[in-house]
């Protein structure tokens, strides 16, 4: 019982440090498509 409390603990632990960098992440690349969009959107002159 002791180990799977422990086990759950490191699982928590280390959701709770990378979220914030996941997310980052997330946000630089749904920027990263919008700016593809945006140039897929402009006319050729």
């Amino acid at each position: 019982m002791k180990t799977i409390s422990i086990f759950i603990l490191l699982i928590y632990w280390s959701i709770m440090i990378f979220a914030p960098v996941v997310s980052k992440d997330v946000k630089l690349s749904r920027a990263k498509m919008n700016n593809a969009k945006i140039i897929e959107i402009k006319p050729r002159s």
